[in-house]
Protein backbone atom coordinates (compact mmCIF):
# COMPACT_ATOMS: atom_id res chain seq x y z
CA UNK A 1 0.00 0.00 0.00
CA UNK A 2 3.08 2.71 0.85
CA UNK A 3 3.99 1.74 -2.91
CA UNK A 4 0.23 3.85 -3.88
CA UNK A 5 1.20 6.83 -1.75
CA UNK A 6 4.78 7.05 -2.92
CA UNK A 7 3.68 6.77 -6.39
CA UNK A 8 0.63 9.50 -5.74
CA UNK A 9 3.10 12.09 -4.26
CA UNK A 10 5.53 11.32 -7.60
CA UNK A 11 2.36 12.51 -9.72
CA UNK A 12 1.84 15.64 -7.27
CA UNK A 13 5.66 15.87 -7.12
CA UNK A 14 5.46 16.54 -10.93
CA UNK A 15 3.62 20.10 -10.08
CA UNK A 16 4.89 21.39 -7.00
CA UNK A 17 6.88 19.81 -4.20
CA UNK A 18 5.44 18.94 -0.79
CA UNK A 19 7.89 18.70 2.67
CA UNK A 20 7.44 15.32 4.50
CA UNK A 21 5.54 16.56 7.22
CA UNK A 22 2.69 18.11 5.06
CA UNK A 23 2.65 15.14 2.94
CA UNK A 24 2.31 12.80 5.99
CA UNK A 25 -0.92 15.10 6.72
CA UNK A 26 -1.79 15.20 3.17
CA UNK A 27 -1.49 11.41 2.51
CA UNK A 28 -4.42 10.26 5.30
CA UNK A 29 -6.79 12.05 3.19
CA UNK A 30 -6.78 10.02 0.29
CA UNK A 31 -8.07 6.73 0.49
CA UNK A 32 -7.91 2.86 -1.05
CA UNK A 33 -10.35 2.20 -3.85
CA UNK A 34 -10.44 -1.18 -6.35
CA UNK A 35 -13.03 -1.62 -9.14
CA UNK A 36 -13.07 -4.90 -11.45
CA UNK A 37 -13.25 -4.66 -15.00
CA UNK A 38 -16.53 -3.70 -16.60
CA UNK A 39 -17.32 -2.10 -13.35
CA UNK A 40 -18.64 1.59 -13.53
CA UNK A 41 -16.80 4.36 -11.21
CA UNK A 42 -19.13 7.06 -11.86
CA UNK A 43 -22.58 7.49 -13.93
CA UNK A 44 -23.89 9.58 -16.18
CA UNK A 45 -26.28 12.08 -14.00
CA UNK A 46 -24.44 10.75 -10.75
CA UNK A 47 -22.81 13.54 -8.64
CA UNK A 48 -18.96 12.36 -9.19
CA UNK A 49 -17.95 12.21 -5.19
CA UNK A 50 -13.89 11.48 -5.60
CA UNK A 51 -10.65 12.24 -7.58
CA UNK A 52 -8.95 9.41 -7.94
CA UNK A 53 -4.96 8.77 -9.13
CA UNK A 54 -4.58 5.35 -10.44
CA UNK A 55 -2.12 3.26 -9.24
CA UNK A 56 -2.65 0.40 -11.86
CA UNK A 57 -4.89 -0.32 -14.13
CA UNK A 58 -6.99 1.04 -16.83
CA UNK A 59 -10.43 3.90 -16.74
CA UNK A 60 -11.61 5.53 -19.63
CA UNK A 61 -14.55 7.96 -19.92
CA UNK A 62 -17.01 8.12 -21.94
CA UNK A 63 -20.93 8.97 -22.63
CA UNK A 64 -23.44 7.63 -25.06
CA UNK A 65 -25.96 9.29 -27.63
CA UNK A 66 -28.51 7.67 -29.53
CA UNK A 67 -26.89 4.32 -28.92
CA UNK A 68 -23.42 4.28 -29.84
CA UNK A 69 -20.78 5.06 -27.26
CA UNK A 70 -18.26 7.97 -27.31
CA UNK A 71 -14.94 7.64 -25.53
CA UNK A 72 -13.63 11.14 -24.33
CA UNK A 73 -10.26 9.60 -22.62
CA UNK A 74 -8.46 7.18 -20.69
CA UNK A 75 -6.42 7.25 -17.52
CA UNK A 76 -3.62 4.76 -15.93
CA UNK A 77 -1.24 4.02 -14.34
CA UNK A 78 0.49 7.04 -12.21
CA UNK A 79 -2.86 9.35 -13.53
CA UNK A 80 -5.87 11.15 -12.08
CA UNK A 81 -8.88 10.29 -13.18
CA UNK A 82 -12.58 11.11 -12.26
CA UNK A 83 -15.19 13.49 -13.68
CA UNK A 84 -13.59 16.69 -12.92
CA UNK A 85 -16.12 18.29 -13.46
CA UNK A 86 -18.66 17.25 -11.73
CA UNK A 87 -16.58 16.68 -8.77
CA UNK A 88 -15.57 20.67 -8.65
CA UNK A 89 -19.21 21.94 -9.60
CA UNK A 90 -20.66 18.99 -7.42
CA UNK A 91 -23.33 19.21 -10.30
CA UNK A 92 -24.42 15.67 -12.09
CA UNK A 93 -22.12 14.55 -14.80
CA UNK A 94 -22.07 14.62 -18.21
CA UNK A 95 -20.47 11.32 -18.28
CA UNK A 96 -19.15 7.90 -17.54
CA UNK A 97 -16.27 6.45 -15.64
CA UNK A 98 -15.58 2.81 -16.25
CA UNK A 99 -13.29 0.03 -15.44
CA UNK A 100 -11.40 -1.25 -18.55
CA UNK A 101 -8.98 -3.31 -16.69
CA UNK A 102 -8.72 -4.11 -12.63
CA UNK A 103 -7.80 -1.32 -11.39
CA UNK A 104 -6.25 -0.04 -7.88
CA UNK A 105 -5.31 3.13 -6.46
CA UNK A 106 -6.37 5.66 -4.18
CA UNK A 107 -9.26 8.25 -4.08
CA UNK A 108 -10.08 11.81 -2.56
CA UNK A 109 -13.54 12.23 -1.22
CA UNK A 110 -15.07 16.14 -2.21
CA UNK A 111 -15.12 16.81 1.16
CA UNK A 112 -11.46 16.02 1.53
CA UNK A 113 -10.52 17.87 -1.83
CA UNK A 114 -12.10 21.01 0.01
CA UNK A 115 -10.41 20.56 3.07
CA UNK A 116 -7.18 20.22 1.57
CA UNK A 117 -7.15 23.68 -0.61
CA UNK A 118 -8.03 25.21 2.57
CA UNK A 119 -5.91 24.09 5.09
CA UNK A 120 -2.52 23.55 2.57
CA UNK A 121 -1.26 26.13 0.06
CA UNK A 122 0.23 23.47 -1.86
CA UNK A 123 -2.51 21.49 -2.59
CA UNK A 124 -4.05 24.49 -4.19
CA UNK A 125 -1.10 25.35 -6.11
CA UNK A 126 -0.78 21.58 -7.17
CA UNK A 127 -4.27 21.86 -8.55
CA UNK A 128 -3.81 25.49 -10.13
CA UNK A 129 -1.14 23.83 -12.31
CA UNK A 130 -3.00 20.41 -12.74
CA UNK A 131 -6.01 22.44 -13.98
CA UNK A 132 -3.53 24.34 -16.75
CA UNK A 133 -2.50 21.31 -17.77
CA UNK A 134 -5.89 19.45 -18.08
CA UNK A 135 -6.90 22.80 -20.57
CA UNK A 136 -4.12 22.60 -22.08
CA UNK A 137 -4.67 19.39 -23.35
CA UNK A 138 -8.15 19.64 -23.91
CA UNK A 139 -7.43 22.82 -26.17
CA UNK A 140 -4.57 20.24 -27.94
CA UNK A 141 -7.33 17.71 -28.30
CA UNK A 142 -10.46 19.80 -29.62
CA UNK A 143 -8.34 21.43 -32.46
CA UNK A 144 -6.93 18.34 -33.43
CA UNK A 145 -10.69 16.52 -33.39
CA UNK A 146 -11.53 19.60 -35.49
CA UNK A 147 -9.10 19.95 -37.80
CA UNK A 148 -6.61 16.85 -38.69
CA UNK A 149 -7.50 14.08 -40.67
CA UNK A 150 -8.07 10.50 -39.57
CA UNK A 151 -4.22 10.04 -40.20
CA UNK A 152 -3.02 13.06 -38.21
CA UNK A 153 -4.94 12.27 -35.24
CA UNK A 154 -3.39 8.51 -35.80
CA UNK A 155 0.20 10.05 -35.68
CA UNK A 156 -0.74 12.18 -33.04
CA UNK A 157 -1.70 9.41 -30.40
CA UNK A 158 1.35 7.26 -31.21
CA UNK A 159 4.23 10.23 -30.92
CA UNK A 160 1.90 10.91 -27.22
CA UNK A 161 1.36 7.82 -26.25
CA UNK A 162 2.45 5.00 -27.99
CA UNK A 163 1.98 2.31 -25.19
CA UNK A 164 -1.68 2.85 -25.59
CA UNK A 165 -2.28 0.94 -28.06
CA UNK A 166 -1.28 -2.02 -26.10
CA UNK A 167 -3.55 -1.43 -22.95
CA UNK A 168 -7.02 -0.03 -24.52
CA UNK A 169 -8.95 -1.68 -27.19
CA UNK A 170 -8.69 -0.91 -30.71
CA UNK A 171 -12.35 -0.04 -30.57
CA UNK A 172 -12.06 2.38 -28.09
CA UNK A 173 -9.30 4.14 -29.28
CA UNK A 174 -10.94 4.47 -32.61
CA UNK A 175 -14.06 5.85 -30.66
CA UNK A 176 -11.63 8.48 -28.93
CA UNK A 177 -10.45 9.73 -32.68
CA UNK A 178 -13.36 9.91 -34.46
CA UNK A 179 -13.12 6.97 -37.13
CA UNK A 180 -14.28 3.69 -37.28
CA UNK A 181 -12.50 0.62 -36.27
CA UNK A 182 -11.44 -0.21 -39.48
CA UNK A 183 -9.73 3.06 -40.71
CA UNK A 184 -7.83 2.79 -36.94
CA UNK A 185 -6.92 -0.79 -38.02
CA UNK A 186 -5.94 0.67 -41.66
CA UNK A 187 -3.97 3.43 -39.51
CA UNK A 188 -2.29 0.50 -36.75
CA UNK A 189 -0.92 -1.57 -39.91
CA UNK A 190 0.24 1.40 -41.98
CA UNK A 191 2.26 2.50 -38.60
CA UNK A 192 3.67 -0.74 -37.79
CA UNK A 193 4.75 -1.76 -42.00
Amino acid sequence: MEEMYEGLRKSIGKFVSISDDSWNEIKEYWKVFEVSKNQPLTNQGEIEKYFYYIHSGLLRGYFEKNGQEYNMGFSYDGEFSGVYDSLVFQKPSDWNVEALADTKGLRLHYDAFVELQEKYPTTKHWLFKFNQQVMFGLGVFIRSLLADSAEEKFERLMRQSPHIIQIVPQKHLASYLGMTPETFSRMRRKWAG
